[in-house]
């Protein structure tokens, strides 16, 4: 059985309330899954990456697999 996976990457600013689904990408199953997210998080500038799992490459049906914070690039306004 193969799964497939979603990455959606998230601005997020808590000091302003805000919370902005920014882009979608299918992750390649070749290759480790951390690495493609440090990528992204960096090719968007945000601090959080949800990934969804899914048994049909439609997405049609997905469950939450893991949510992964980035540090390094949460909202520094209210510093």
């Amino acid at each position: 059985m193969n799964l497939y996976y979603l990455a959606i990457t998230y601005d997020i600013c808590e000091h302003n309330h805000f919370v902005e689904e920014m882009n979608e990408y299918r992750l390649d199953p070749n290759v480790e899954i951390e690495q493609q997210l440090i990528k992204l998080a960096k090719k968007d500038i945000v601090p959080l990456i949800k990934v969804y799992q899914s048994m049909t490459n439609d997405f049609k049906e997905v469950t939450l697999y893991k949510e992964y914070i980035f540090k390094e690039y949460e909202c520094k306004c209210n510093n």
